[in-house]
């Protein structure tokens, strides 16, 4: 079985992970993670897979009061 890895459509950049001079396979292969996991592709696939209505009014509301309320108490200070 086969699996595409489908890039976002404004990004088609591949990436790849050239062997370099006595590096074993496994190094490769960790350098080809770091690589991919540092250029974020993961997250942009993750979020563009499924389809996300917008909020409605009351929710954007409910969570904006939610976020005041920790910054509120983020920006307290204690001493």
């Amino acid at each position: 079985m086969h699996f595409k890895c489908l890039l976002p459509k404004g990004d088609r950049n591949m990436i790849y992970a050239v062997r370099k001079d006595g590096e074993s396979n496994e190094k490769l292969v960790l350098r080809y993670k770091k690589l991919f996991f540092g250029s974020r592709i993961v997250t942009k696939l993750k979020k563009e897979r499924y389809a996300i209505k917008k909020l409605k009014k009351r929710k954007q509301r409910e969570k904006a009061i939610v976020t005041n309320h920790y910054r509120e108490l983020n920006s307290k200070v204690y001493f």
